[in-house]
């Protein structure tokens, strides 16, 4: 067991003292500002308010065709006072100029546009862009009035781009390796990335399948600590290479070009730099085009030596264009929904430990790494089932026993004694006996028991239940529409009524306790166009008639076997209808005896053919675990009280008419703006938390989740044990209740919040990972900021902890195509708490709440993991979301 873990995070160091580097800076002309903002103002037709100008892509253009800019601010385009380029000169006006004015010429290329457009063009040509020297503070921070650190603002943009460049500027050489990599920059809007280029190559079946070590780096600061931090995250960049290249209908790939300068014969300059651009597939076009931010249509006019690519060009070769053609070169960005790749995600520890550091070499003298954390608690988890080797059958036997106990005790509080009926519909033979095989096995159903036909009838332990086993037919096929619906967002409507009319059509409205349905379909992969995935259609389908459903995918040659996922699918049936029990923690008796648990959840609706506009929707879980009947709720503020959970998820997709254009048809309200939701949500949060005052409650946010909701907890405005809402004064935490503590979670999300990290070897021992509850070796006494670490899933195959993907082993062999598990770093704030309360306690039962007997360790604690899980009930995209590329699982 490791006493101590690295996090991969560094912080200005002050024995240095401020770092200070003077650039020379170019401000967006306010006459630009004026002109190109009412030229591209005339063609805007989006309903949804005037964005501004589309000034990444220029950004991105700059970085590509001039050495000689390090970074761009943000916001330069609307604010005249933040700087638009930084340089460490003055670059001459005819490497700016040219690529500037070529992106104006396409800001209105339209022909009812032409006259207004050349008319701006020729008023700005005359205008000489200005220099002057800036000198910035790159380790500028201020503190607020809650002792949190805030970096300054330009910060978050800019600094992660010149430590980038940084970085770039220096080979790597890979343990095993015997030749140096070098890294390239890549813009992120969260940060920078560096990517090793050019890609490795690994053989296999008679084919090089290539990828790239990966380093992320974003700007962060944690609760109460006056000093903020620079996360670098590490793992693997794999490109696709399949021919032709494949991408499902509606989603876009990224496509990272290494291009010449366009005027390289004057510089000699080293490209540091890879250029991301965008292809997606245009219904109006009938073809692959650059969308977005993406700018090598533009540097194709600027350079009229090189060939530039079209999307269909890529697509059909993009092993040729990966190698290089002339002096240009593109990489696919592989996604998952590509489909497979044979190169594994994610590095090792080993190889983590490595790249880390090289990162710590390459920012001294002005940053340090973070100091490690040590262990807080020699008890991990809660009291689960003892681990018995399967070849001691008899002890099996009773831990299996002790199981099926839990589970019939969690099952009968969650029905109330009710009879519970669970329909089984498949596609295949094979599948139902799968499904009906594990779920007599979770409960103790004897084999002689279970018995045969479409309708079973199981009594045990107080347990009524029905089975219905029934043919899927069509109800799996993809969603159509029928031909003579026309528009887009009609035919995705219409398809998605009738199917969830199919389902109504099929199974009988029930009443009372709702039911369960247990549904095999294809794949995601199977359903190509956009919008024609099932899944959602029949979760509705399915709570019209009154009961939650739980998928699981027809077998193929990558899923995982059959009886695994039947029993994945049946505990995930299970945790729907509330059956989730929370094992006894071994927190202390601090903890009172009759302990809630709330969690909050705000579920965020894209913008889609079927919502046709973004909103939020609060969800509130409640565990009461010592409760007899019910023990898991959910919050209905239509009733404004706590119902069962399964009744929750029924309520939330059965109310969900996709229509938020308009009144809704279930009555509840719709906002014409943002911030009327988040004053919404916020009332909602006020009233659950009177809701909570009647005994002890743990109330567990999510910072990444809910701060866009509830503004007071953005880092700014938190206050150790104060609430605040918007338009209020901060109160004290017990004018909400006297027993109540917040702990406020941070995870990875799409920003990089929390660092990665390891646990360093001993000696020459390869580092690794380790599971407990962390704090900092500087913390101070009462410190509130803790991490939580998971180990690696029981499921999860052994991997060789020296294992190396970048570099070689000993023997002169690498393992690319093994993924790598990296178990969820979880921050925990205790935000408030009583006086008397020791934090480390609470943050202990936060930390145990991750550990389930019947699921691997969870991502969060068990009650918002509850509350998040509600998204796949009121999110169209949830059905069919396919994760991006990452750094690793």
């Amino acid at each position: 067991m490791h006493s101590v873990i690295t996090p991969c995070a560094y912080e200005p160091d002050p024995g240095t003292g401020p770092w200070i580097e003077e650039f020379q800076v170019m401000t967006f002309a306010d006459q630009w500002r004026t002109e190109l903002t009412d030229l591209f103002a005339l063609g805007w037709r989006s309903r949804d308010p005037f964005a501004g100008l589309p000034v990444r892509k220029l950004d991105n253009l700059l970085r590509a065709v001039a050495p000689g800019i390090l970074a761009t601010g943000r916001g330069s385009s609307a604010d005249p006072s933040v700087p638009w380029l930084y340089a460490r000169e003055q670059l001459p006006d005819d490497v700016v100029m040219p690529a500037f004015l070529s992106w104006v010429t396409m800001l209105r290329p339209e022909n009812e546009h032409r006259a207004a457009a050349r008319r701006v063009f020729d008023a700005i040509r005359t205008t000489k862009p200005e220099w002057r020297k800036c000198p910035v503070e790159l380790s500028g921070t201020d503190v607020s009035p809650g002792g949190t650190a805030l970096p300054h603002q330009r910060l978050y943009a800019l600094l992660p781009e010149l430590l980038a460049l940084r970085l770039a500027a220096r080979p790597f050489r890979a343990e095993g390796a015997g030749v140096n990599q070098w890294f390239r920059v890549v813009r992120r809007e969260q940060g920078a990335e560096l990517v090793a280029w050019p890609p490795l190559p690994y053989r296999k079946n008679g084919l090089d399948h290539h990828y790239s070590a990966l380093l992320q780096i974003t700007v962060h600061n944690v609760p109460f600590t006056p000093s903020f931090r620079v996360h670098v995250s590490s793992g693997i960049r794999r490109w696709s290479t399949r021919t032709p290249i494949w991408t499902p209908r509606g989603r876009g790939a990224t496509v990272l070009f290494d291009l010449p300068f366009p005027w390289q014969e004057d510089s000699e300059a080293r490209q540091t730099r890879l250029v991301g651009n965008v292809m997606k597939f245009s219904p109006q076009d009938g073809r692959y085009t650059w969308r977005g931010q993406s700018s090598v249509e533009i540097i194709g006019e600027l350079d009229i030596v090189q060939h530039y690519p079209k999307p269909e060009e890529i697509i059909a070769s993009p092993r040729d264009w990966l190698r290089g053609q002339g002096k240009v070169a593109a990489g696919v960005v592989h996604s998952t929904a590509m489909g497979r790749h044979q190169i594994g995600t994610g590095l090792m520890p080993g190889e983590r430990a490595h790249l880390d550091a090289w990162v710590a070499d390459g920012l001294r003298p002005w940053f340090r790494r973070t100091s490690p954390l040590e262990r807080v608690s020699r008890i991990s988890k809660p009291a689960l089932l003892p681990k018995v080797p399967k070849t001691d059958t008899t002890r099996r036997a009773q831990v299996d026993a002790q199981a099926v106990r839990a589970r019939r005790a969690a099952l009968r509080a969650a029905l109330a004694e009710k009879p519970l009926t669970i329909e089984i519909v498949t596609l295949y033979p094979e599948t139902q006996e799968h499904l009906v095989h594990q779920l007599a096995v979770l409960l103790g159903v004897a084999a002689e028991d279970s018995g045969n036909g479409s309708v079973r009838h199981w009594s045990v332990d107080g347990l009524e239940i029905e089975l219905s086993l029934s043919d899927a037919g069509s109800l799996g096929d993809a969603l159509t529409a029928p031909p003579e619906v026309k528009s887009k967002d009609a035919r995705a409507s219409e398809a998605l009524r009738a199917r969830r009319a199919a389902v109504a059509a099929r199974f009988p409205r029930r009443t009372g306790r709702a039911g369960l349905a247990l549904v095999e379909i294809p794949g995601a992969d199977r359903f190509t166009e956009p919008d024609s995935d099932p899944k959602f259609a029949l979760r509705l389908g399915f709570a019209d008639t009154g009961r939650v459903s739980q998928f699981v995918q027809v077998s193929d040659d990558h899923t995982a076997d059959p009886a695994i996922r039947a029993e994945s699918a049946c505990l995930d049936g299970l945790r729907q209808l509330g059956a989730s029990s929370v094992p006894e923690h071994r927190a202390g008796a601090e903890i009172p005896a009759d302990l809630q648990y709330v969690a909050l959840w705000a579920v965020r609706k894209q913008a889609t053919a079927l919502t046709k506009r973004a909103s939020r929707h609060l969800v509130a879980v409640r565990i009461r675990p010592a409760a007899p009947e019910h023990p898991v709720e959910g919050w209905d503020d239509d009733v404004r009280a706590w119902i069962p959970y399964s009744d929750l998820l029924v309520s939330l997709a059965a109310g969900n008419n996709l229509d938020t254009d308009g009144p809704r048809k279930d009555g509840r309200d719709t906002f014409s703006t943002a911030e009327d939701e988040r004053a919404d949500i916020e009332r909602r949060i006020r009233a659950i938390l009177f809701q909570a005052r009647d005994r002890p409650t743990l109330l567990f946010v999510n910072a990444g989740n809910l701060r866009d909701s509830w503004r007071w907890l953005g880092n700014r405005t938190l206050l150790k044990d104060k609430l605040g809402f918007t338009g209020e004064p901060d109160q004290r935490l017990g004018a909400f209740g006297e027993h109540l503590r917040i702990v406020l979670l941070r995870d990875r999300n799409s920003r990089e919040e929390v660092p990665q990290w390891y646990a360093p070897g001993k000696d020459s021992e390869t580092p690794g990972f380790s599971l407990g509850l962390w704090a900092s070796q500087d913390a101070q006494p009462g410190n509130r900021v803790f991490a939580s670490t998971a180990d690696v899933p029981k499921n999860f195959p052994k991997v060789p902890r020296g294992l190396r993907k970048i570099g070689r082993e000993p023997n002169g062999s690498s393992s690319p195509t093994v993924p790598a598990w990296n178990p969820q770093y979880l921050e925990l704030t205790l935000l408030g708490c009583r006086a008397e309360d020791d934090p480390a306690v609470w943050a202990a039962l936060t930390h145990q709440l991750r550990f389930h007997d019947d699921y691997v360790p969870l991502a969060r604690p068990l009650p918002m993991h509850l509350a998040k899980l509600a998204d796949e009930y009121l999110n169209p995209l949830s059905a069919e979301r396919v994760l991006p590329e990452e750094a690793g699982p």
